[in-house]
């Protein structure tokens, strides 16, 4: 095909894609001429002078014959076959999400428990604080002694006559 000329190139691809848009459930046991008369007109002139399409069309007839054989001998699937063909692919990929995800997914599982156990201990200190702050208010109001690094009033000593005499200097 690659000897032909721009046009043929183009010519046979529209004519390769008419004949794979065949429907699948055409004529049984066609020939290669059947087939050719279910494409457009252009298709058919177009087979006529290239060999490469005729041999793509009897390839295309042969293998639909083939696959019409096979069709007829394969066992009709029973009603509970797509069942667990469904069944067989949710556990692969339930299997195959937690090999992926692993970790996450219990994450995800865990969440909404974890989500719970915050709102309830939220709701009970936020109640415990409440009743709390109502208790002190109804006690009245407290004095609570100055605390700082340094203290506003100077401590006095004990025993400040003894500290004085024993600083006084003696009288001439």
């Amino acid at each position: 095909m690659s000897e032909l000329p721009m046009g043929g190139k183009v010519n046979c691809e529209r004519f390769l894609n008419e004949l794979e848009e065949l429907p699948t459930d055409g004529p049984r046991g066609a020939t290669a001429e059947e087939w050719l008369t279910a494409l457009s007109d252009e298709a058919q002139e177009h087979a006529a002078r290239c060999e490469n399409c005729e041999a793509a069309l009897q390839d295309f007839a042969v293998t639909r014959r083939t696959l019409e054989r096979m069709q007829e001998t394969l066992p009709e699937a029973g009603p509970w076959f797509a069942r667990q063909v469904m069944q067989a692919i949710e556990t692969q990929e339930a299997a195959l999400e937690e090999t992926v995800n692993g970790f996450w997914s219990s994450v995800r599982r865990l969440a909404p428990r974890m989500v719970a156990f915050a709102t309830v201990v939220l709701m009970l200190g936020g109640t415990w604080a409440f009743e709390e702050r109502r208790a002190a208010k109804s006690r009245g109001p407290e004095l609570l002694p100055a605390e700082g690094i340094f203290e506003a009033l100077p401590s006095t000593p004990a025993n400040d006559d003894v500290v004085a005499t024993n600083y006084e200097e003696p009288q001439r």
